[in-house]
């Protein structure tokens, strides 16, 4: 009793302190910290210590504290103000708050998650009042961004956007004229021919992200000769460039035996091999959206060669050319450990195959014993569809150098599972031999498996 009643003191303490704690302290303590954070930060998704103050001012500060509070000369804690009076749906004056906020570029660091950044402040208002103001309000806030040549994300998030008017047009134009590439790359989407040579400068950039983006509302034949000759000089690249996935949807939108031509040249000796991968991704989500089968070709080639293809891909394909498809699937059973990072299509293609009454149970003896980790629950979930003597024979040849638990304690447990005298035998020797190399927790889920199958 005398717990419980020291307890009930404790809560009640530790909340008064907090309601009786005045907004001017509560404020210095978060001008202090100088963070503005989310309620749930770190690996742990803890709420952190000045979100709690956050928290004692939303609810306690007047609706006119956190009015004043939106010009304080902090930037944390004006973000936090318009944070409040969101919350509280507050009956403010949003769209003159949103436009005041334009000019506040200062840089606050922010933390959400295990995220550390820096934003601006205008754009945390901008963020924070969407849905709120009116379209005037908007159009006038999108004029205003593009005409201050504002360095708030929000203006280059405009810029890349679909939004369009004469207006705007114009105030892009002449940002682009004075060479801001984000305004040059906009005026594309406005398909003006008088801007058809400011755009194509871009490709004469060091990066050309913005060229390749751009493409798809200038693409024409005359540009063939420079696709051909920047694939070229990727080809034997030692790293990738994140443009490339733009280079790769703008040359698959020619769709002529000239985009083909190109994209296989991803097959030549030129290409480096520890690379090649990143090109087979950035073609495999430039054709995926092609369902017509005209890239089918060459989607089969990069299946048959490289297993590089997408769940996606690999059902269009399986459904336009099911014996091409199921030829594929049984390639990518024979190199799942040299291709595969992710194992949807390794998935797909086993229960395809399954269905289909393919023997692939040769395949499944053959790989079990050297398939590594990342797709060995793959083939071990279809484990009981090939039981016999010789996939028991290849388990246990598995099990003979297997440390991971995770690969480990699943074949104990299935072996052990058919209550065969000698299996078990074997199974026994195993490990008593390997016990002393496990990890404590692999040598007791092991024991612990023994135990539940009655062999010790």
């Amino acid at each position: 009793m005398e717990k419980v009643i020291f307890l009930l003191i404790f809560v009640l303490s530790f909340v008064s302190c907090h309601a009786g704690e005045d907004i001017d302290s509560v404020l210095k303590k978060m001008r202090e910290t100088n963070c503005y954070m989310g309620s749930a930060v770190s690996d742990a998704g803890e709420t952190p210590g000045q979100y709690k103050l956050y928290e004692i001012v939303r609810d306690s500060a007047t609706t006119g504290q956190l009015e004043k509070l939106l010009s304080d000369k902090n930037g944390v804690i004006r973000a936090y103000a318009i944070q409040a009076l969101v919350e509280r749906d507050e009956k403010a004056d949003y769209d003159k708050i949103a436009l005041d906020s334009l000019s506040d570029t200062e840089k606050i660091e922010t933390m959400f998650g295990c995220i550390v950044s820096n934003e601006m402040v205008g754009d945390i208002f901008l963020e924070m009042l969407k849905g709120r103001i009116s379209k005037k309000t908007q159009d006038e806030i999108d004029r205003r961004l593009l005409k201050s040549k504002s360095p708030l994300i929000h203006t280059l998030e405009l810029l890349h956007g679909d939004k369009k008017s004469a207006e705007l047009y114009e105030l892009t134009r002449k940002w682009a004229l004075d060479g801001n590439d984000n305004a040059v790359f906009a005026l594309a989407k406005y398909q003006k021919k008088e801007d058809y040579e400011l755009i194509l400068s871009l490709k004469d950039k060091k990066e050309k992200f913005l060229f390749f983006k751009a493409c798809p509302y200038i693409l024409n034949d005359s540009l063939k000769p420079f696709f051909s000759e920047y694939m070229d000089s990727i080809l034997p690249s030692n790293y990738y460039g994140a443009e490339w996935r733009s280079f790769y949807k703008s040359l698959a939108m020619f769709k002529d035996d000239f985009s083909k031509k190109e994209l296989r040249k991803v097959f030549s000796p030129r290409t480096n091999k520890n690379i090649r991968k990143y090109h087979l991704a950035f073609i495999a989500d430039a054709l995926c959206p092609c369902d017509d089968g005209f890239y089918d070709d060459i989607l089969f080639e990069m299946w048959e060669k490289c297993d590089a293809v997408n769940l996606d891909i690999a059902e269009n394909l399986y459904g336009r050319d099911k014996n091409r498809a199921l030829s594929c699937m049984v390639s990518t059973l024979n190199n799942a450990d040299e291709y595969f990072n992710k194992t949807d299509t390794l998935s797909f293609s086993i229960e395809t195959l399954l269905d289909e009454k393919y023997d692939i149970r040769k395949i499944f003896i053959k790989k079990l014993p050297g398939l590594s980790i990342s797709v060995f629950d793959e083939f071990f979930k279809k484990i009981r569809r090939f039981a016999d003597d010789d996939v028991d024979a290849a388990l246990l040849n598995r099990l003979k150098t297997e440390q991971n638990g995770y690969v480990a304690l699943p074949i104990y447990d299935y072996l052990l599972s058919k209550k065969n005298p000698l299996v078990t035998g074997h199974v026994l020797k195993i490990y008593e031999k390997n016990k002393p190399r496990y990890k404590d927790w692999v040598e007791q889920g092991a024991r612990k498996t023994l135990e539940k199958w009655g062999a010790l």
